[in-house]
């Protein structure tokens, strides 16, 4: 694919830094590479357990609060 299938834009770019449509794969680099990690199944494998949930929580329940750092 050398275009967004979302927005159009071409996803290589060319030797002055710019995006072109007429790119070609084997000699540009892409011009961004995004990962989406979703975050919702991460937290609920961490909390999962209640021995590590204990542990993730310890500042919200157990922090003394004395005025200093």
């Amino acid at each position: 694919m050398h275009k967004c299938p979302t927005c159009g834009v071409s996803r290589y770019k060319v030797k002055d830094g710019t995006c072109s449509d007429n790119a070609t794969t084997n000699n540009d680099c892409p011009t961004n590479v995004c990962w989406y990690l979703p975050i919702i199944p991460r937290f609920q494998q961490l909390f999962a357990n209640e021995h590590d949930a204990k542990i993730l929580t310890w500042h919200a329940v157990a922090r003394k609060s004395d005025g200093l750092l």
